[in-house]
């Protein structure tokens, strides 16, 4: 039915009458919220405002036991429809944007009672302007005058004098300057703005997670008060860009530090990052300046962590690499996060657990010319990510505290057991039972989620819960070791194209699962241990000539196969242990194969 557009305002009237009618009940405040969005989307729906239904009723976020929300500072008013938009579509943002002014104004009345939790304070105070980024209490309190959000945008410069540490002469390179980090580099003016935006980003989620380490909570409690106060000594963190990967390691290696390979790297001495464009689309760069946050908004002691607890560290940063955008919030933890499935792969399919008591007594040396450093450091992710986030946030206090003593240089390897009044053995139990997943963890992926790795060993994922993974055909890993599944998660597999190491072992996959897996043209390393595959499921690998590992432990391949496997020719790894092939014939093979190591 076409509308009539004199009728307008009466309809508007009509429209808020519906709305309010049915509000007469009374609501817990958060209840109240989340009724009145959905009375706002279903009146949309009535008008055939789809769009600003599906907007209205995904604007709360969901909380999660094991991952956190924060909301920086965005001086934006999010979804406002144009100046030539209809009508509708107006009346519908200035309900949706009313609705939320009440929210904000509820939280920070919440906010500012909070005299006991100032930390958690500081936190509702970015939801407040999350709802309403003006409102002047808020950003009162916080600092953010109209005067320091225009410090936050990057200002870019072509720098007038050499810069010796790099080499970089007068005009050859460019200073990006915001109001927390000065940026210099040799990459183009837009890849410094592009860094110099994220790192603002990263900075005020960093102040969010970490209120305890920095902020001077007399001073915000002052504030709270309408008082003068000053929450910390704001100082300008220094960061070097190199154009490219080749700059980077050049740089190092003229002067002999071995890191040439690294992702980055903070220079505690000189008190700056070194980071490379290489490593900008995914978040290793958090790490190195999540390193430099901590240390410089520190005590500033040398040599921290040289003695015991590099763990934690290492960890946190780790930690911080977790940081996913979804534009108007952000989100740290959760067990999708990217280096924690690989804590979890070797935790659960490795066997991999350094003694605790062990692990603590770690200094950075031992750490970092260990030979197993790359398993050590999934353990530094994975209990970082446990004692943030497991337990709805059970140790966090106590691993906050822990990071206060090792930076003041006051901690001792018993420090962790002793802040969370906890053995370390029974940690190590609770660390383990964090890292098993299941269907309904899965289930609580938020739309729009990255991930190009996902671990679920020993977890009690089904058919059903991988499911899930559907949505994110950007995969490369996949790691199923032990769980339920079976061919019923053959559609899966078709719609992960990208995908280049898979792990069955254990499943309930037969030769139907790997007849489409054979399909998968990047698919490098297949583990099919443990499975009911038959000689068959073999003859659908055969000739494929990008697989490098393959493991067909204890499985029910007999000699049959032999020719099929002979034509796998670049095959690293095979592994024929506990299968119905006889000795001879699997040395023939093996024979065959000349890149087996």
């Amino acid at each position: 039915m076409e509308i009539q557009w004199r009728w307008l305002p009466n309809l508007w009237s009509w429209f808020v009458v519906c709305l309010l009618g049915i509000m007469s009940t009374p609501l817990c405040a958060q209840d109240e919220f989340a009724k009145e969005l959905e009375q706002l989307a279903v009146k949309c729906e009535e008008l055939g405002l789809r769009q600003q239904a599906e907007i209205t009723r995904a604007w709360i976020v969901a909380d999660r036991p094991d991952q956190q929300v924060f909301y920086p500072f965005q001086n934006i008013d999010h979804y406002k429809p144009a100046v030539n938009a209809p009508q509708l579509q107006k009346y519908w943002y200035e309900r949706f944007s009313d609705i939320r002014k009440g929210e904000a104004e509820r939280l920070y009345q919440q906010a500012c009672q909070l005299t006991e939790d100032l930390p958690q304070a500081y936190r509702l105070l970015h939801r407040v302007l999350h709802e309403n980024h003006r409102h002047l209490g808020a950003r009162k309190i916080l600092g953010y005058s109209d005067s320091t959000v225009l410090q936050l945008r990057p200002r870019t410069a072509k720098a007038k004098k050499a810069m010796p540490v790099t080499g970089w002469r007068s005009g050859e390179y460019f200073t990006i300057k915001t109001t927390h980090f000065e940026i210099s580099t040799n990459a183009s003016a837009a890849d410094g703005v592009r860094l110099a935006k994220e790192l603002e980003q990263m900075y005020s989620v960093w102040q969010q997670a970490f209120v305890e380490f920095w902020c001077d909570t007399a001073g915000l409690k002052k504030r709270i008060a309408g008082e003068n106060g000053v929450l910390y000594n704001r100082r300008v963190h220094s960061v070097i860009l190199f154009d490219e990967v080749q700059s980077y390691q050049h740089f190092f290696q003229q002067r002999g530090i071995p890191n040439q390979n690294s992702s980055g790297f903070y220079n505690a001495n000189s008190k700056t990052s070194y980071l490379h464009p290489g490593k900008l689309q995914s978040n290793p760069w958090v790490h190195e300046v999540a390193h430099q946050l901590f240390y410089e908004l520190g005590p500033a002691l040398q040599n921290v962590g040289s003695e015991q607890n590099i763990w934690a560290i290492e960890g946190i940063a780790i930690y911080m690499e977790s940081l996913q955008n979804f534009d108007r919030y952000v989100t740290l933890g959760g067990f999708e996060s990217g280096r924690l499935q690989y804590g979890r792969y070797n935790a659960l399919v490795n066997q991999f657990h350094y003694p605790l008591d062990r692990f603590v007594e770690l200094g950075n040396q031992e750490l970092t010319s260990h030979p197993d450093i790359a398993p050590l450091y999934s353990q530094c992710s994975g209990l970082a990510h446990f004692l943030m986030d497991g337990n709805n946030g059970k140790y966090r206090d106590s691993f906050f505290e822990l990071l206060r003593k090792i930076y003041t240089k006051t901690d001792s390897a018993g420090s962790l057991a002793q802040l969370t009044r906890t053995s370390l053995e029974q940690l190590s139990r609770e660390y383990h039972e964090f890292l098993l997943i299941s269907d309904q963890d899965l289930d609580r992926l938020r739309p729009g989620t990255k991930l190009k790795v996902f671990c679920a060993a020993r977890g009690d994922v089904t058919d059903k819960g991988l499911a899930r993974l559907k949505a994110y055909p950007e995969l490369t890993w996949l790691d199923a070791t032990g769980c339920p599944i079976t061919d019923e998660s053959i559609p899966l597999f078709r719609s992960l194209p990208n995908l280049v190491e898979v792990t069955l072992d254990g499943s309930g996959v037969t030769d139907a699962t790997v007849r489409v897996l054979a399909e998968l043209k990047n698919l490098e390393q297949l583990d099919l241990a443990n499975t009911q595959i038959t000689d068959q499921a073999i003859g659908y690998l055969a000739g494929k000539p990008g697989l490098e590992v393959l493991f067909l432990t204890n499985t029910s391949v007999t000699d049959k196969v032999a020719s099929d496997l002979e034509t796998m020719v670049n095959l690293i790894i095979l592994d024929l242990a506990g299968t119905r092939m006889s000795d001879a014939v699997v040395e023939k093979v093996k024979s065959s194969l000349t890149k087996l190591k």
